[in-house]
């Protein structure tokens, strides 16, 4: 959802929390893993459709239900994970995961949390994003230490944040001065999802209410204000949300009606209420109901909706909305040639969907090979990603 880093804007403050070493080797799959001395190893985490596809600036990652992870397009900072610094249009095997149930782009770098709770990293690591006390990059997975029992993970432009099964909060990278290497713990609990933009976070309590914390500069942290937060405020005037989603500067929450609501940036109708905008305040997505999933991209927007169709608002200039033309839209129009989409992704400038039948469609930019059909053409309707081999089709198989 990124396209370029800018100066941070704002400090975050945290409650210290001691964190261990640990070292990198791969737990067995279905085993239940201990964290710090007193905590309760936790019960293998079940696999769900919104966790399995998360796209960024020019590449996606992606879940098969054999717990294996396939990504595609740039990868100079090894976000790829497979130990080169080439990108590819066709998808490649991340290296050496196995029992992984939700996957996680960052800018330039990725994360995976596994069916035992513990967090993997790969990509970037300059402002200590991949939580490994040092700021090498890793082309290869490796084991984020000083944190278990984690069922909720989120990858920002630069930091990640951690929902442990306890509902407490962690974040680490760029989370202000000085950079945060090690998870860290936020000053929230009773949380059951996170979600990550540009310098900032959002967290969903159990009780239906949203939190957020860090940049605020077009209102993204929703509290009526532009004034950046070091801890974490509520967001004005919600309650019953379901999910949420953080682009670039926006964000999106699916109501338990099967509305949305989203605030912060809007110059290019990111925001989908037919203006261009920026509130600082929940506004209702227009014309758009029955919804079950959501994303918010660099500037644009997705969502789809019970029957599987799929509609997109914001930024269009390279295809990303799937309607096969370019140009913004301010209110969602439909994207071309799918009907049974079970989870979506944005990236900055590209789009995926994934199928129910296990099939990934993309479209948008494809400079870098992020559409992964074996071509670097840009498309501006859907388009299917190739297998591994480069040929037929990449198939994640369906969950039940």
């Amino acid at each position: 959802m990124q396209k370029a880093l800018r100066p941070l804007v704002c400090a975050l403050a945290f409650l210290l929390a001691a964190c261990g070493g640990g070292n990198f080797d791969t737990p067995s799959e279905g085993k239940a893993v201990s964290g710090p001395p007193g905590e309760e190893p936790m019960a293998p985490l079940e696999m769900f459709n919104s966790g399995r596809i998360a796209s960024n600036n020019g590449f996606t990652i992606s879940l098969g239900t054999d717990g294996k992870v396939y990504a595609w397009g740039a990868n100079a900072d090894g976000q790829l994970g497979n130990n080169s610094a080439y990108s590819s249009n066709i998808p490649v095997s991340v290296s050496g995961l196995s029992a992984v149930r939700v996957v996680q782009a960052g800018s330039n770098w990725a994360t995976a949390l596994d069916k035992t709770g513990v967090i993997w990293s790969w990509g970037s690591n300059s402002y200590g994003q991949l939580g490994l006390s040092q700021v090498s990059v890793s082309r290869v997975p490796v084991k984020v230490p000083g944190i278990s029992n984690v069922k909720a993970i989120a990858s920002g432009l630069t930091h990640a944040v951690a929902v442990k099964s306890d509902g407490s909060v962690w974040g680490w990278g760029s989370l202000g001065s000085p950079n945060r290497y090690t998870p860290t713990r936020v000053n929230l609990n009773d949380v059951k999802a996170v979600s990550a933009g540009s310098f900032y976070s959002v967290a969903l309590k159990n009780d239906g209410t949203v939190w957020a914390w860090g940049n605020n500069t077009y209102g993204q942290l929703g509290n009526g204000t532009t004034q950046y937060a070091n801890v974490p405020v509520k967001v004005l005037g919600l309650s019953g949300v379901k999910a949420i989603s953080a682009g670039y500067d926006h964000v999106l929450a699916l109501m338990s009606d099967g509305t949305v609501k989203t605030w912060g940036r809007n110059n290019y109708g990111q925001l989908g209420n037919g203006s261009v905008n920026s509130s600082s305040l929940p506004v209702t997505v227009a014309n758009l109901e029955n919804v079950k999933a959501i994303v918010a991209g660099g500037l644009h927007s997705l969502a789809v909706k019970n029957d599987g169709t799929v509609v997109a608002w914001g930024n269009g200039d390279y295809g990303q909305l799937g309607n096969g033309v370019r140009g913004m839209r301010t209110t969602p129009v439909a994207v071309y040639w799918i009907n049974n989409a079970v989870a979506i992704s944005a990236g900055y400038s590209h789009s995926a969907v994934l199928q129910a039948d296990g099939n990934v469609n993309s479209f948008g930019l494809n400079t870098r090979g992020e559409l992964g059909n074996f071509t670097y053409s840009t498309s501006y309707v859907s388009v299917f990603a190739v297998g591994t081999n480069g040929g037929g089709r990449l198939n994640l198989g369906s969950l039940p």
